[in-house]
Order: C-alpha cells, then sequence, then structure tokens
C-alpha cells in the first residue's frame, strides 16, 4: 500500500515522504495511530500542505529538544551501590535507574529509552551518559557510582572553600601547639634552675665546711 507518512518511521522514511509497505502493516498499526495516511487523490492534492505542517512541526519540536537539552545537559546523579575492591558494582545501574532519580530529584521527564547506554554501569566512578532529546540534539549526563561508605558532597561543593575551612582549622590547632610547647619550655627552665649557694639559715653547703 502506498501512504504519506505523517512522522518519521524507522525503516519506512521521512515525514512527508510517500512510501510503499505491505497492507498489514498499514492497516493495522501505521493508519490507526495516526502515523500515516493513505496516499489517495484526495490526499496526495493536499501533500505540500501537509509537508509544509510537518515541516513547520519539526522546527517546532526541535526548538523544544535544543530547549530541554541546555537544561539537562551537563546535570549530575549520584548513586551509592555495594562494591568490591576492585571497584566493581555487586548489583548496576541501569537506564531505567538513571531516569527515575533524573524524575525525582531533577524535575525532568526523562524517557529511559533515549539515554544512549549499551549496557548496564557496573563500576564506581563518575560515568558520562548522552541523551538523546531529538534526532540530532542530544545532552550530556554525569552518573556519579560511589562505593557504600563513601563522603557524598552536594554537586556544587567547591574545594576551594573546603580547604580555606581545613587551612583555618589547622592554623588555630598550630598556635595552640605553640603555646603548649612554649609552657613545657618554660616549666622545665624553672625545674633546671640552680639552687643558692646559701641556704636561708646562712649554713654554707656541705662541699665548703670540708
Amino acid at each position: 500500500m502506498k501512504i504519506i507518512l505523517l512522522e518519521d518511521v524507522v525503516g519506512a522514511g521521512k515525514a512527508g515522504d510517500v512510501v510503499e509497505v505491505k497492507n498489514g502493516y498499514a492497516r493495522n498499526k501505521l493508519l490507526p495511530a495516526g502515523i500515516a495516511l493513505e496516499a489517495n487523490k484526495a490526499n496526495m492534492r493536499t501533500l505540500e500542505h501537509r509537508r509544509a505542517k510537518i515541516a513547520a512541526k519539526k522546527t517546532s519540536d526541535k526548538e523544544m529538544a535544543t530547549l530541554l537539552a541546555n537544561k539537562i545537559d551537563g546535570k549530575q546523579v549520584d548513586f551509592i551501590a555495594k562494591a568490591g575492591d576492585a571497584g566493581k558494582l555487586f548489583g548496576s545501574v541501569t537506564s531505567h535507574d538513571i531516569a527515575a532519580v533524573m524524575n525525582e530529584t531533577l524535575g525532568f521527564e526523562i524517557d529511559r529509552r533515549k539515554l544512549l547506554l549499551d549496557a548496564p554501569l557496573k563500576e564506581i566512578g563518575l560515568h558520562i551518559v548522552k541523551y538523546r532529546v531529538y534526532p540530532d540534539v542530544e545532552a550530556t549526563i554525569k552518573v556519579n557510582i560511589m562505593a557504600e561508605g563513601s563522603v557524598v558532597l552536594p554537586p556544587d561543593t567547591e574545594i576551594a572553600d573546603t580547604y580555606t575551612e581545613t587551612a583555618e582549622a589547622a592554623s588555630e590547632a598550630a598556635t595552640v601547639s605553640e603555646d603548649i610547647e612554649a609552657r613545657g619550655e618554660e616549666t622545665k627552665a624553672a625545674i633546671q634552675e640552680p639552687e643558692s649557694e646559701e641556704s636561708d639559715s646562712g649554713e654554707k653547703p656541705a662541699s665548703e665546711e670540708a
């Protein structure tokens, strides 16, 4: 059967194309789903008008996809999982897991089928996963997998801030340490100070009497 595609169909053609497909495929799937129209005389007469509408819809869809990609690009999701000494996970992180966390924590409606993940992630570390928002529009998602017991820092934590706080604490500790050391030297000097040659009673040391 000859049909007019209203949407891109893998293996058949692009939206606006006039293609030949099997009757059963057209009548049982494409036509009922509104994905295509039968290429009869009436529909063919309006084909150019339909193509213009399809082109306008594609442009709008791509613009919306680009906006979404810009919002998603660079976002990070964190997972904590059990792992062995070599960093291998006892389980795995799947596209379903990534989509669920994106939806719950970041508020994005992610379609897991559009995550370009060949196989589930099975190692700790930072993984880069592509998300195909539209045929030629993609975004990058960071998937950070940590072993149980790791310290989880917020994504926006700056190393400089942590370093400053640590440096101040170290400086304070050093000051206290120097103070304690100085007091110890004073105490030591007092203990080792020599006694006066004569006692308060006026007696001479035994060595002089001899």
